[in-house]
């Protein structure tokens, strides 16, 4: 979860403005706490802004310490200021 929504933040650039701007809306949510991790995950899965894991990988959920929030939260408002 925390991977892909990295590498979606990562590879921002590429994708058609439409789909960046929706990206960066949902991100922008969450670097401001308004939304979880979880949900932020969600909502891109449900927009299809991120593509869905595959159902027959099975991996166990890898926990997502402050720390690493607290790094792609930095992230995301640093790419959001750059645009800007």
């Amino acid at each position: 979860m925390y991977k892909q929504i990295e590498q979606a933040l990562e590879k921002i650039d590429t994708f058609g403005k439409v789909r960046q701007e929706r990206i960066r809306a949902i991100l922008e949510r969450y670097a401001g706490d308004e939304i979880g991790l979880d949900e932020a995950y969600y909502d891109l899965l449900e927009d299809e802004l991120i593509p869905m894991p595959q159902r027959c990988s099975v991996s166990a959920k890898i926990p997502v310490t402050e720390e690493d929030e607290k790094r792609l939260k930095e992230k995301i408002k640093s790419i959001n200021k750059e645009i800007l």
